[in-house]
Order: C-alpha cells, then structure tokens, then sequence
C-alpha cells in the first residue's frame, strides 16, 4: 500500500530522520492529516501512546514545494537537520537555539531563498510517499 505523507518538523531533534529506499518503522500522528495527504509523521515518539502509531514502510520519494527532491533528512546530530537533495546539494538547519536558520550549505544551495520564518511556517515541511506500509500489530 502507498501512502502519501506530510513531514514537517518539530525541531529540537524531536523528527524521525528520512532517506530514500530506506525501510523502517515510522511513527504516525493520529492527527487529520491536511488534505491530500493521507498521514502525518509524528514529531516525539516519546510523547503518550494515544498519540501516534507506529507503521512499518519504505521511503519511496521525498519532495520539498519549493527545493525540489530530496534523497535524505538526517536529524540525528544534535541541534540540526540536513537535508541532502537528490542532486547533491545540501543544507544544514538550526533545530535547537534558532531553528530554520541556515547554519552551512554546500555551494550553490540557494541561502537567501531560505526564510528562517520557515521554521514556524511549514517552509521546511515535506511530503513523503511511502510504499509498502502496514501498520504494526498492537499500535491500533
């Protein structure tokens, strides 16, 4: 089954990480997803039970509206997020003291395209399309 997700971040190292092929068990908010999106990916996987569910799946693609494809999210070094896109390129953002901020990017990336607002806009959130999803048994 294919889903079609929205990520946007929470900052604070509190996302799941992304990459392209990459299969795993992902965290889904049982918030209404926007519309046509059919998920949210949870931000804290420690927050209480009631508030996500947990899906086994494959990332198949990542977009960013205004950036383009995305191969990969590493939010695991802490207090930053970098995004690798699909031709190279990539960004490195503030997630804990000024989240958004642009704190390095590889030549070419397009800095002054990036609004530090996006970080309490959506200006950094992605959509996600998995393939194989199924939810994990018990995470009902």
């Amino acid at each position: 089954m294919k889903v079609r997700a929205r990520w946007n971040p929470g900052w604070y190292n509190l996302d799941q990480s992304l990459k392209v092929g990459n299969r795993a068990t992902f965290g889904f908010s049982r918030a209404k997803p926007p519309a046509d999106y059919d998920v949210v990916l949870a931000h804290d996987m420690g927050a209480p039970r009631c508030d996500w569910n947990s899906w086994s799946a494959t990332v198949e693609s990542i977009e960013h509206d205004r950036l383009g494809v995305v191969a990969e999210v590493d939010t695991r070094p802490f207090g930053q997020y970098t995004f690798t896109f699909g031709d190279g390129r990539w960004v490195t953002i503030e997630a804990e003291e000024s989240p958004g901020h642009v704190d390095d990017a590889s030549p070419g990336f397009p800095i002054d395209d990036c609004d530090p607002a996006w970080a309490g806009n959506s200006g950094w959130a992605l959509t996600v399309v998995f393939s194989d999803a199924f939810q994990t048994p018990g995470t009902e």
